[in-house]
């Protein structure tokens, strides 16, 4: 008892230092974590978001589903998805779902965070812009933000920010209450937070992975005077794309106080409507009978950055999104997010894996989380057991 005392005493201490510093957002992040029993955000805290609603289909299409008997979890699998807590497992392959798990009390109508998976739905987001002739990706960012113009910007343009090469020292720890990524996911006024930050060496050489980069990304949607992150997304894939629930996406106010998309995570939808987003890459921009990207842009997002520029030789990384082979050679790509949120697209093989839940592992393979190439085998798995 006196343990808990001391503890308690401590945290609302550290909330009480919080607010006096200028930090206040701090007691709320302690609120949505350390009193849930976690030690940073998890899947499930879409009661503590003020959100803006991207409305389901007026004509859901619902997955088909032929489901595979054959378990594609070994020993091994197993005891990886009941250590990591997975959540839900979902496997479609040519539009039909081959196989569903879910675990701790989910279903296919429970929606949870993306967390940085939605990166990707950003860079969706500016390929509509640029198919309909708003903005070319090649167009300096100062001429929509104009701040960057002159040594702010060193002419740092829209494809370097796609590909996370701007050179702005955001920061990315996920470990530091004090850090970028905290006050972005948890403060008040998130543009005001990203706009001190400047370019400091010239853009494009280095490849380093920030939300910061995302964050510009939404602002420059912004600018184009078409509606809000969310009112694309709804509007121009979304709805096309027959989602069967309403998406949610966390702003940092509430809705009808001008709230902007916390744009580098906290969307959040159900694991059968994230598929939706991976159909859409293997199927290069179409759905159905509507080309609702351009084949030349999804392309684009799906190509290594090495391969697009001499400056960068990263080839893990496309635009807001992760890249590799399976053992057999062929090209995936996978949105993903932390604790182990994925979204992984085969379009050699017109598969789409899915994976949402609390926890992974800290390992990497090559570039990439290792927990991608485990969720990739046990999705392959399931179709050709």
């Amino acid at each position: 008892m006196r343990l808990f005392k001391s503890l308690l005493a401590v945290i609302v201490g550290i909330g009480i230092l919080s607010f006096i510093t200028g930090h206040g957002y701090v007691w709320g992040g302690i609120q949505e974590t350390y009193f849930r029993g976690w030690k940073n955000s998890n899947i499930d805290d879409l009661e503590f978001r003020d959100i803006r609603v991207l409305q389901s289909a007026d004509v859901a299409q619902p997955w088909a589903e032929k489901l595979n008997e054959v378990n594609p979890f070994t020993e091994e699998d197993e005891a990886w998805n009941e250590e990591y807590l997975s959540a839900s497992f979902l496997v479609i392959q040519n539009d039909t779902i081959r196989h569903e798990t879910y675990w701790q009390g989910h279903d296919e109508q429970t929606v949870t965070n993306s967390f940085s998976a939605c990166k990707s739905i950003v860079a969706l987001a500016i390929g509509l812009a640029s198919d309909r002739g708003l903005l070319d990706i090649n167009d300096s960012v100062a001429k929509y933000l104009p701040r960057f113009i002159g040594e702010a910007g060193r002419g740092l343009t829209i494809k370097e920010l796609l590909q996370m090469r701007s050179h702005i020292p955001f920061g990315e720890s996920y470990s530091s209450p004090l850090g970028f990524m905290a006050k972005a996911y948890y403060r008040e006024d998130i543009r005001s937070l990203v706009e001190p930050y400047k370019v400091t060496d010239a853009p494009g050489s280095r490849w380093k992975y920030e939300g910061g980069n995302t964050m510009l990304l939404e602002e420059i949607i912004a600018s184009l005077g078409k509606g809000s992150l969310s009112d694309w997304v709804e509007r121009e894939l979304w709805q096309p794309m027959g989602a069967e629930n309403d998406a949610f996406w966390g702003l940092d106010a509430p809705l009808e106080e001008g709230g902007v998309e916390r744009c580098f995570a906290q969307f959040y939808a159900t694991t059968r409507d994230y598929a939706r987003f991976g159909k859409l890459l293997n199927s290069a921009g179409k759905w159905g009978d509507r080309q609702l990207l351009s084949e030349a842009f999804t392309e684009a997002v799906t190509t290594p950055i090495a391969q697009t520029t001499d400056a960068c030789d990263a080839e893990h990384y496309g635009y807001q999104i992760w890249l590799g082979e399976t053992s057999n050679g062929e090209a995936f790509s996978c949105m993903e997010g932390l604790r182990g949120q994925m979204i992984i697209s085969v379009p050699e093989l017109n598969v789409v894996v899915v994976r949402t839940g609390y926890s992974k592992q800290e390992l990497k393979q090559g570039e990439l989380p290792a927990d991608i190439y485990r969720v990739l085998d046990m999705g392959l798995r399931s179709i050709n057991g």
